[in-house]
């Protein structure tokens, strides 16, 4: 497990870099990105489930003119890793919501990232235009390898962070919770066609909707 859970680090990594920085292939829209993660954990079904619900639950969110939306491929690279670990202790759904439910946060680290790399990229580029068209594929490489090695590092942290509260907490959750997050990933679809019926740019007082509406299905499973 934990050999593949560094192979899905370092993969990850590499398909986050689609998102702006490689490729533009859609490689690291949430529903590949997760679903080639937990191939190669061994549990394709769950990373299928984590990479929809991630998908599902920003398609009102798209990076349209300077609205930088959190970032849906770090949180699909940090959660599906950490829902195949999950999956170890729990059925596939509530592994999923669990995941869920904790890299959710982590899309604000992933666009953090983002924004810090573009900036710190634009100052590879010489001033002196004479030297320009040499030092462009160096810059280029330079950038690629910070980006990757930021991605690593960011994603490492990530990851580690989501699987250490997963061991922490899989003796300690009361039934009703778990019964909360295997819903969780079924209510992202409500979510995210609610959010496209808006059609607005999520604001931070949804977050605190979506915290209490978590809570209150927690409450609800907890009295069935």
């Amino acid at each position: 497990m934990i050999a593949g859970i560094i192979c899905s680090v370092l993969v990850g990594s590499m398909l986050w870099l689609d998102r702006v920085f490689m490729f533009q292939l859609f490689l690291s829209r949430p529903i590949v990105i997760a679903s080639v993660l937990g191939l190669i954990l061994g549990n394709i079904g769950i990373g299928l489930l984590v990479g929809a619900s991630l998908e599902l639950l920003w398609l009102n969110a798209p990076p349209v003119g300077a609205y930088l939306p959190n970032d849906d491929s770090f949180t699909a690279a940090t959660a599906a890793p950490v829902a195949v670990y999950a999956a170890a202790f729990l059925n596939d759904a509530a592994a999923a919501g669990l995941a869920l439910v904790l890299c959710l946060p982590i899309s604000l680290l992933g666009r953090t990232l983002d924004m810090r790399l573009r900036t710190a990229n634009e100052t590879l580029l010489p001033t002196d235009k004479k030297n320009m068209y040499s030092a462009v594929p160096r810059a280029m490489a330079k950038a690629l390898l910070r980006s990757y090695g930021y991605a690593l590092i960011g994603l490492s942290c990530s990851v580690g962070f989501g699987v250490t509260m997963v061991h922490i907490l899989k003796d300690i959750l009361p039934t009703p919770v778990i019964t909360a997050c295997a819903i969780m990933p079924f209510a992202s679809i409500v979510i995210g066609i609610a959010g496209l019926l808006v059609q607005e740019i999520p604001r931070p007082r949804q977050t605190g909707l979506f915290v209490l509406g978590m809570a209150l299905v927690v409450i609800v499973t907890w009295m069935l």
